[in-house]
This record gives structure tokens, sequence and C-alpha cells, in this order.
């Protein structure tokens, strides 16, 4: 894979499959941009809504968000209410890009 270095506004990501780490690990899609963190929702009958923290971001490949989340991880972000901004924070690592939380890395897919 070829890193394109663009870019893409969180916004224009609603509606978007999110996966983790790897594609097996089904976030569901996109469906709010928090200020720290993306809702996404899994399922049509059972919903499942995940409130990831945008630094958990790794890259958008034009079809799939892909986070930094495992399968074992995914449960912590199973909630109905955002998390508090000490929740979210406590992901924030070192060498994380600046902007983070208002844009996503683009690769190729």
């Amino acid at each position: 894979m070829t890193d394109i270095t663009n870019f893409v506004d969180w916004n224009e990501l609603k509606g978007k499959e999110a996966r983790g780490v790897t594609k097996d690990v089904d976030l569901g899609e996109v469906q709010e941009i928090g200020r720290h963190y993306i809702v996404t929702q899994k399922g049509r009958v059972d919903q499942d809504k995940f409130y990831i923290p945008k630094y958990l971001a790794e890259r958008y490949d034009g079809h799939i968000l892909y986070f930094n989340v495992s399968e074992g991880q995914k449960i912590e972000f199973k909630r109905q209410n955002p998390p508090t901004y000490e929740e979210y924070a406590r992901y924030r690592v070192a060498g994380l890009p600046a902007d983070i939380e208002t844009r996503v890395r683009v690769t190729e897919a």
C-alpha cells in the first residue's frame, strides 16, 4: 500500500464503513462526528453503538475507515452515551497528528 498523503475532513465520512485493525473487526457505519469521537452503529434490529476516540483513527482508504481497535477492545467503546473527556483523553498517545480531531489520513486501498 502506498501512502498518498492526502487527508479528508471527518464530516465527509458519514455513512462510511468502519473497521478495526483487521477487516474482521466490524464497527458498523459512521453515524455521527463528535468533537472527540466518532459514533458508529452496527446492526439493523439489535443496534450496537460505538463511541470511538478520533485518536484511534489510523486511515481511510476511500471506502473504509480503519481504527486501531481489536475485536477484544471494541466492547470498551460500545455504549449509549458519549464518553467524558477524561475517558476519551486516555487514548491520546505521543506522535499523533496535531489535527487528528479535524481530519484523517487517506491511503490507497
